[in-house]
């Protein structure tokens, strides 16, 4: 008996700052303001004169009545699928990732989620650690926890980098095409949907071929997963 209770306070004892990062992931998440402007960063010289201006101010949050269906079913179709059906993880789609990477020898597959994307953004740095992808995951349910899955896609949406200096679709639409995102035609999604996994890559300012591509990409899967025809 005398090693089950040192058992358990051990396991007490490490159990302790796990709920504490926890409950400091939830308050994060509670405070979110996903409407709030982005402002650019001004520099000042010493007699408080603006020299220099670094990015730019993001677009207005756009509502997602006011983005096209074609965008929304391009990127759930060529980011997450299952997006509708998961927690903010998707365990078979990790599963899938890893029996990859296992056949392959490398690190063929991701698995994140739009959920995990979304908080890889706000919250998290690019290292790729398992304390890191753990972060990730919980921080990913928090937000599903709290916000709906239309609410998460239409913050997604609104946050992403599509490259050019275009954060968020509103900026992304009238960068690329001069259009609201209420205006983006079939093709005008496709192509958006796939700039986030290489914006710079993939820009069609400059690599038209491999932007073309990616856009059929996008498409095809947009007809297997019956979106369109």
């Amino acid at each position: 008996m005398r090693w089950w209770r040192v058992f358990r306070t051990l396991a007490l004892l490490l159990l302790i700052p796990v709920v504490a990062w926890i409950a400091v992931a939830a308050v994060r998440v509670m405070q979110l303001d996903p409407e709030a402007e982005w402002e650019a960063a001004t520099l000042f010289d010493r007699n408080g004169e603006p020299i220099a201006v670094l990015g730019t101010k993001k677009q207005a949050f756009t509502p997602l009545t006011e983005i096209s269906a074609e965008m929304q079913q391009a990127i759930v179709a060529i980011e997450d699928s299952r997006f509708f059906l998961h927690p903010g993880f998707d365990l078979k789609g990790v599963v899938r990732a890893l029996w990859v990477d296992l056949k392959t020898g490398r690190r063929a597959q991701g698995a994140s989620t739009i959920t995990q994307q979304l908080v890889r953004v706000l919250y998290l740095s690019p290292e790729k650690t398992i304390q890191r992808k753990l972060s990730e995951v919980v921080l990913a349910v928090l937000l599903e926890i709290r916000f709906s899955k239309i609410r998460i896609l239409e913050i997604y949406l609104n946050t992403i980098y599509f490259g050019e200096g275009a954060h968020g679709i509103a900026d992304a639409a009238l960068t690329y095409f001069g259009k609201q995102p209420s205006e983006l035609t079939l093709s005008d999604a496709a192509l958006l949907a796939g700039l986030p996994k290489a914006p710079s890559t993939l820009s069609p300012y400059r690599n038209p071929e491999g932007a073309l591509s990616r856009r059929n990409l996008v498409l095809d899967r947009m007809a297997e997963l019956g979106y369109i025809t």
